[in-house]
């Protein structure tokens, strides 16, 4: 908590001195200015090359890890169909809120230019292109050129076979799972080390999109933020609502009962923390048998995150209109894809590593900067707690759903 209040107020003093400096037009001090700006730069560098290596290590390990520890079986099979149509519906809808957001109060196009410098945004590809590019043909070239979506198709494809080799004892013992952990671990240790200049880092990019973009800045994460918890908040009242609809429980019972949980995510930012909560919650107050909320609730802590799909398809979104990108229909259907994949594949990661894996996706898919995400590591502290109860009560209404269906098929079955 005390260095997201630093980032923060590193943020914030940043993007003011820029705004003061530009205002006042003396010549010494933005020469002074300018000669911060490269830090800001240096410190965005650092943390963009732990990106492509600990993204690939992570959902190739995690894939593997899960094709292997597959017991198959209709509870599995019906959790997984629950997690899926949720996460389609959720980028479906934030998709649209976020575009008729955007298109209704626009943001200016060229309000990250101190981010990206000279070079103009790419142009997104068509389509014939860009379905061609999913699948690598190099994908070491892929990893060179900081292509983050095809890499994950191929982490994909990659851990799913390694789960499938013979092999004497569990997966965890092979040395190419061992290789692709510690790769991991070590990435988020170099990520760690990095933060620790965050203030300084985030001071000086602050500073310079102060100088270049005046109050634009302040927009574009102004509403990523309203987007943030608009996008969350709509997808914690579909829980409300599907809840009621399937009639999986009573609706005044189940808000009553989630609410210890929500209450305790939103005050610890971390679903993993809460799984004891919503455990307790599933199988004490919802009356849920044991066995469904055993696997369903710590696979919807890894698999299954709605405020982090919800928000992220916003964070995406926002970035591309940034920078004059304006998505058509299948690079949105792409990139809502590319969030759902890199949510999968993000689970566990703390802070930034978590923006790096599950936004860097989207962002490679439809062009936009990837050096917006620092700044997006910086102002998504103050959205988290609305992003993590969000979740959490998306993880309760699936095991919910899941046990109501299971009890539909039971009774097809003996009728």
């Amino acid at each position: 908590m005390n260095r997201t209040r630093l980032i923060l107020g590193a943020l914030v003093l940043g993007t003011l001195t820029g705004i003061a400096v530009r205002w006042a037009a003396i010549g010494w001090l933005m020469d002074a200015a300018q000669a911060l700006l490269p830090l800001g730069q240096l410190w965005v560098r650092s943390l963009q090359m732990t990106l492509i290596p600990l993204i690939f290590a992570m959902i190739t390990h995690g894939v593997a890890s899960a094709v292997a520890g597959g017991r198959g079986g209709r509870l599995i099979g019906t959790t997984l169909g629950v997690f899926g149509m949720a996460m389609i519906v959720t980028v479906i809808l934030s998709t649209i809120l976020t575009e008729i957001v955007l298109n209704i109060w626009p943001i200016p196009a060229h309000a990250l230019d101190a981010l990206i410098g000279a070079n103009e945004a790419q142009p997104v590809p068509g389509l014939a292109a860009q379905l061609i590019a999913i699948i690598p043909e190099n994908p070491v070239a892929a990893a060179a050129q900081g292509q983050i979506f095809p890499l994950v198709i191929f982490g994909l494809v990659l851990g799913a076979a390694l789960a499938r080799l013979p092999r004497e004892g569990g997966i965890e013992t092979s040395p190419i799972m061992r290789l692709l952990s510690e790769l991991a671990q070590a990435m988020l240790q170099v990520v760690d080390w990095v933060l620790v200049a965050a203030p300084v880092g985030i001071f000086c990019l602050a500073l310079g999109l102060g100088l270049s973009s005046g109050l634009g800045v302040a927009q574009v994460l102004g509403v990523f933020i309203a987007l943030c918890f608009a996008t969350c908040l709509m997808m914690a009242a579909m829980c409300y609502v599907v809840v009621r609809i399937t009639g999986a429980a009573a609706l005044g019972r189940f808000a009553a009962a989630i609410a210890p949980a929500q209450a305790m995510a939103a005050g610890s930012c971390s679903s993993l923390a809460t799984t004891p909560v919503m455990i307790d919650v599933a199988v004490e107050k919802l009356g849920l048998p044991e066995d469904v909320v055993g696997l369903a609730i710590p696979m919807s802590v890894s698999l299954f995150r709605l405020g982090t799909v919800a928000h992220s398809v916003a964070a995406v979104l926002v970035a591309a209109h940034a920078v004059g990108i304006q998505p058509g229909p299948v690079q949105l259907v792409l990139a809502g894809l590319a969030v759902v994949l890199g949510s999968v594949s993000g689970a566990g990661l703390p802070g930034a590593a978590v923006v790096y894996a599950i936004y860097g996706p989207g962002l490679h898919v439809l062009g936009a900067p990837m050096a917006i995400m620092p700044l997006y590591v910086a102002v998504i502290g103050l959205a988290d707690p609305a992003i993590t109860a969000t979740s959490v009560t998306g993880d309760l209404t699936a095991v919910t759903l899941v046990q109501r269906w299971l009890t539909r098929k039971a009774v097809a079955r003996q009728a």
